[in-house]
């Protein structure tokens, strides 16, 4: 984006909801992406920097803005992009931990209750959700079923638009997760590619770019 761009584009920073961030310098933020308890948001390595809602995205719009609320911790470990139209929670005690060079789409819906931990060099697609609670009890013979558990995502890891990503599900490094595909459990096998409901492996030794 152009210098020009950012001061009277479509997706400009805004200049009070960035100094409401506390670190203009290292945090930017479109005119209508809020941020819920910023003090929450963890600079954790000398490069972290976070920009919401401020790069253009094909069919997004510069007023759809973006919530996030923390309640718990947002843990940055570099440079990290956000898309308008983000709603993310992140519920007290819990953390949300992002490497560096990873980026989100607009539209992304992620619920940390438990904690979510994303690695460095990923991309997030539109529509995309990490959801690590049901907020709701299932019993199956009589066995009560945890609610929630973390997700963990390695590095280098692509999830395709729509894709929704479950508690307790494990992605190792060099995953694709194919569009629309649901991710319910635990993969070890790195460069390669899950898809379907439930996600499975249908493609090995995969590199993407």
């Amino acid at each position: 984006m152009s210098w020009a761009e950012k001061v009277v584009g479509e997706f400009r920073v805004s200049p009070w909801r960035t100094l409401a961030l506390g670190h203009p310098s290292r945090m930017t933020a479109s005119r209508h992406f809020r941020v819920r308890h910023r003090d929450h948001i963890r600079l954790a390595t000398p490069d972290a920097r976070l920009r919401l809602g401020t790069h253009p995205f094909g069919f997004a719009r510069g007023d759809e803005g973006g919530l996030l609320r923390l309640d718990g911790d947002l843990e940055l470990r570099g440079n990290v992009q956000v898309g308008v139209g983000a709603a993310w929670t992140v519920g007290e005690g819990a953390r949300l931990v992002i490497g560096a060079r990873t980026y989100f789409s607009p539209n992304t819906r992620i619920v940390a209750m438990n904690g979510i931990a994303i690695g460095t060099d990923c991309a997030i697609s539109w529509d995309v959700q990490l959801l690590d609670e049901d907020f709701h009890e299932v019993i199956v013979d009589g066995d009560v079923r945890a609610t929630g558990a973390p997700i963990s995502i390695g590095n280098h890891v692509w999830i395709g638009s729509r894709a929704t990503v479950l508690k307790g599900s494990v992605l190792p490094d060099d995953t694709s997760v194919a569009s629309g595909a649901v991710v319910a459990g635990v993969f070890t096998e790195p460069g390669t590619v899950l898809a379907g409901c439930p996600a499975k492996v249908v493609r090995r030794n995969v590199v993407w770019t």
